[in-house]
């Protein structure tokens, strides 16, 4: 009898936890979104990522059973649960009436809450060769657990259809994942599903990359963040202060700032800063009296 009551218990503690919301708060498992749909032409199984506190999805069109500047039928039904591949923890969504030339369309959950949501960066040509994490709701998954791939951006060139290939191996099931940057703060695109040869092999993977004109048509939120970043400390010294010298780094790349500063200072007018100036990083100061100074400066690039 005790052991019956144990696994009722098991069970119970099972479901609370499928069924909390906030079970992946702070992580990008928060945000990957479980989707089924109910189509004119049967059941439509995909994922998709949160986008905005309000509960909107960015999905795949063809999750919903459309095809790009398609109007989606009013007969189609979505449900959704996050971070869980679990149809009786999902909740009704609402398909949202954007219709853009592209594989993509935006759901809304139907209950009002506070959700957790990725913001985005939109694709620019530096970002080539860069790691990226595709994810999303393997068809065939028993744990339920969103599945990650790691790949690269293999071309910034969008082909007819607004497709990047990439080599991060996705399958039935993860359409209208989130593709998100290497180090997992910004999301860079959606997964779209792979190109076939005649022989029935893949040729590659393709993602929809986030663009401009996809914030303004979904209402996206840039990320405050770089999704992609390497850091650079570069040393100055000593520092006379009647120079100003310039780090040669453009603001529209990098963040730059002092990262250490020493030596006499022997004036209280005495100053070193990195501040932009036409557009660019430079090392400015006064050095009243002389004294040797010695400053580093530190700048973290946007790729």
């Amino acid at each position: 009898m005790r052991s019956r009551i144990f696994s009722i218990t098991i069970l119970c503690l099972f479901a609370v936890l499928t069924w909390q919301p906030d079970a992946w708060a702070g992580l990008p498992e928060g945000a990957i979104v479980y989707i089924e749909c109910a189509t004119p032409a049967g059941t439509s199984r995909g994922s998709g990522v949160l986008v905005n506190h309000e509960g909107f999805v960015l999905t795949a069109r063809h999750v919903l059973g459309g095809k790009p500047n398609e109007q989606i039928p009013e007969t189609t039904k979505c449900k959704g649960s996050i971070g869980v591949a679990d149809e009786n923890a999902t909740r009704a969504m609402i398909v949202q009436p954007i219709t853009v030339s592209v594989d993509a369309a935006l759901l809304q959950f139907s209950d009002t809450r506070e959700y957790e949501f990725m913001p985005v960066c939109k694709l620019e040509n530096w970002m080539i060769r860069r790691n990226i994490f595709v994810a999303g709701f393997p068809g065939k998954t028993e744990s339920g657990a969103p599945s990650f791939r790691e790949g690269v951006l293999s071309t910034v060139r969008r082909n007819s259809k607004g497709v990047l290939e990439t080599d991060g191996q996705t399958i039935a099931g993860m359409s209208g994942g989130p593709v998100f940057s290497n180090n997992l703060k910004g999301l860079v695109g959606i997964v779209l599903g792979a190109q076939f040869t005649q022989e029935g092999t893949v040729s590659y993977f393709g993602i929809l990359p986030i663009e401009q004109q996809y914030i303004d048509a979904f209402s996206l939120t840039p990320s405050e963040e770089p999704c992609f970043h390497h850091e650079l400390t570069t040393e100055f010294g000593p520092f006379d202060g009647n120079n100003a010298i310039n780090l040669h780094v453009k603001v529209t790349d990098a963040a730059c700032f002092l990262s250490s500063v020493g030596g006499l200072f022997n004036n209280e007018g005495d100053l070193v800063e990195v501040k932009p100036v036409n557009g660019e990083y430079w090392l400015t100061g006064a050095n009243k009296q002389g004294g040797s100074i010695r400053v580093s400066a530190r700048c973290i690039w946007y790729d």
